[in-house]
């Protein structure tokens, strides 16, 4: 027979002590903006593989000539056109160079213009974008009838032009042909984001608090345009290569003994008769560095876009 004391304990309630998950009113971990995109965008196949081989080709063309047993101004003529091996896994170019060392150090340069053209864009533009949209009235009006007149200006004549006028087409003459007239679609895309984001409450709340304007633009407005300007970044980037090259191809472009890919792809126009593999591997390469841009592009802007976030 059970006793009292017992009989008690085991229908006694039980009860159980508090922690920090069952306590009321525990603060829930959450992700911020950034966070939240990069879950999104490791969600998204085609811009993951994208940009995965992206980075390959970057280590590639970084890594590669310091290892290379092969020096890529080296000419040796008795090696020259010579068919994949296993010395040279690319074959040699006609003047006995290796072809896959001689196309690291063309990625060098056609991705490292690519990358200072843009970033000279977007400087120029979000200048100009900022400071017509955040203003606004009458020089809103006036700047962007000004990029209207210049928008008649054609791209890669303009380069051209601005090449013959500085005359030798070094590594910055080529920024500076690539990016003086492709900045005005940054500038109309920073300029439609300052619009937007400035009629927001929180900037308001700063205005009414006494924050002064270039408080406001680098502190409210600036960084909340950082989203729009990453996915500016891969989608000016395919444009300024294809620039590069084309510019190269016509023989404006770098000079020899120095390379790029669209040097390299000019050089093997000349012989791709005889050895179509010269005009073949700078055309990959250009081309697989502007489909991968393009995949990261649209990976990022639906990862950014808070439209397409999931209920």
């Amino acid at each position: 027979m059970a006793t009292p004391a017992r009989s008690a304990a085991e229908h006694a309630p039980l009860v159980v002590s508090p922690t920090a998950e069952t306590m009321a009113g525990a603060p829930i971990r959450q992700r911020n903006l950034w966070q939240d995109a990069w879950f999104r965008y490791i969600r998204n196949r085609a811009a993951v593989a994208a940009g995965v081989v992206f980075l390959i080709v970057l280590a590639y063309c970084l890594i590669f000539p310091l290892v290379s047993p092969y020096d890529p101004y080296d000419v040796e003529f008795s090696d020259a056109r010579q068919n994949p091996s296993l010395a040279h896994p690319l074959g040699t170019d006609a003047f006995g160079r290796d072809l896959l060392t001689r196309t690291a150090l063309g990625g060098r340069v056609s991705i490292g213009i690519g990358f200072a053209a843009t970033l000279v864009i977007l400087a120029i533009g979000v200048a100009y974008g900022s400071i017509s949209g955040f203003i606004g009235g009458h020089l809103d009006n006036a700047m962007m009838r000004a990029l209207d007149a210049l928008y008649g200006l054609p791209y890669l004549p303009f380069a051209i032009i601005t090449l013959a006028i500085l005359g030798n087409a070094g590594f910055w003459t080529m920024v500076i042909a690539l990016s003086i007239a492709s900045w005005l679609t940054t500038a109309r895309i920073v300029r439609g984001q300052m619009i937007t984001l400035k009629e927001n409450d929180y900037i308001r709340a700063a205005r009414s608090v006494g924050a002064r304007w270039h408080r406001i633009l680098l502190r409210h407005l600036l960084p909340n345009t950082l989203g729009v300007l990453v996915i500016a970044v891969f989608l000016e980037l395919p444009g300024v290569i294809l620039g590069e090259a084309f510019l190269s191809f016509i023989g404006l472009g770098i000079s020899p003994p120095e390379a790029s890919w669209g040097s390299m792809a000019q050089e093997g126009y000349k012989n791709y008769r005889v050895f179509p593999l010269l005009i073949v591997i700078p055309s990959v390469a250009i081309a697989t560095l502007i489909l991968c841009a393009n995949f990261i592009a649209d990976g990022l802007r639906d990862a950014l876009d808070p439209r397409t976030r999931e209920t």
